[in-house]
């Protein structure tokens, strides 16, 4: 369970529940409650959650696993957030271990059309470069915006907001690289 994660990674990091409620921002009550799986947390308090314990969000979401170095098409980890209209499926190892966390991250992704990756913009310290396999897909970084179509690719220094939207009538499809990986 995902109480159960946090409470192990939380664990081996030597991290208090008030520090971590320090890092993360939320309250030490309320990570208690996941810690012993009498809440659910969001995907938005997963995420800080995350970033607090320096994993990457899929730590918590999936299945415990060895870190793999042949991912076969039919098994790749799915993740699909709620706020999100892209359905992500992982190319590289996602080893959930606390010791085995890969240090690149490469995603295949899928796009809705006429949608928005996300409401909000996204900025991470991971540098990324994102290739677009199928369709056309619009890079927004706030004050800069890239449309790109199939082959085409874009890199995106750490940190930078920046969202993706799908103007076509057909779902995109593009490969993201990622180092180290989003937490």
């Amino acid at each position: 369970m995902i109480g159960d994660k946090i409470r192990k990674s939380r664990k081996a990091k030597a991290i208090t529940l008030n520090q971590l409620a320090q890092l993360s921002g939320l309250t030490a009550s309320y990570i208690s409650q996941i810690e012993r799986n009498l809440a659910e947390p969001s995907i938005s308090s997963l995420r800080k959650i995350s970033v607090a314990l320096k994993l990457p969000l899929y730590t918590f979401l999936e299945e415990t696993s060895e870190l793999t170095r042949v991912i076969r098409a039919d098994q790749r980890k799915q993740l699909k957030l709620r706020e999100s209209n892209i359905v992500y499926e992982f190319l590289s190892p996602t080893g959930t271990s606390v010791h085995e966390t890969p240090s690149l991250e490469v995603v295949f992704f899928s796009l809705n059309p006429k949608s928005w990756s996300r409401e909000d913009y996204s900025a991470h310290a991971a540098e990324e470069c994102i290739i677009v396999l199928s369709g056309d897909i619009t890079i927004d970084c706030v004050d800069e915006t890239f449309a790109l179509h199939a082959g085409d690719s874009i890199y995106i220094k750490n940190n930078i907001p920046h969202k993706a939207f799908n103007p076509g009538e057909t779902v995109a499809t593009a490969i993201m690289c990622l180092t180290p990986p989003v937490y």
